[in-house]
């Protein structure tokens, strides 16, 4: 499943810190395709592949949940345009 993460961010600094070391800590039921941060820094969307949309919020709300409100959602593959050629090949397998 193809989840969106919107971000809200309070603290830039510590948010992409974390993000940059979440390589380290990543689950192997997840996979981060996109990382698409604004020019400030204070809001970001995400693209994750994952079991679930609570998976991949629970995870997102433990590594980050304290310097930014997260919002998850499934995305809708049937109405989606320019997702990544290898997130759809995995969704489909």
């Amino acid at each position: 499943m193809l989840v969106i993460a919107q971000h809200s961010i309070s603290d830039p600094d510590k948010f992409w810190s974390a993000a940059q070391a979440l390589g380290d800590s990543m689950p192997s039921h997840l996979k981060l395709h996109s990382v698409i941060p604004s020019v400030d820094m204070k809001s970001g969307t995400c693209l994750w592949e994952g079991p679930s949309v609570d998976a991949i919020q629970t995870f997102i709300d433990n590594s980050v949940g304290d310097v930014s409100k997260n919002v998850c959602y499934e995305v809708n593959q049937a109405a989606a345009m320019g997702l990544p050629q290898a997130a759809m090949a995995a969704v489909q397998n």
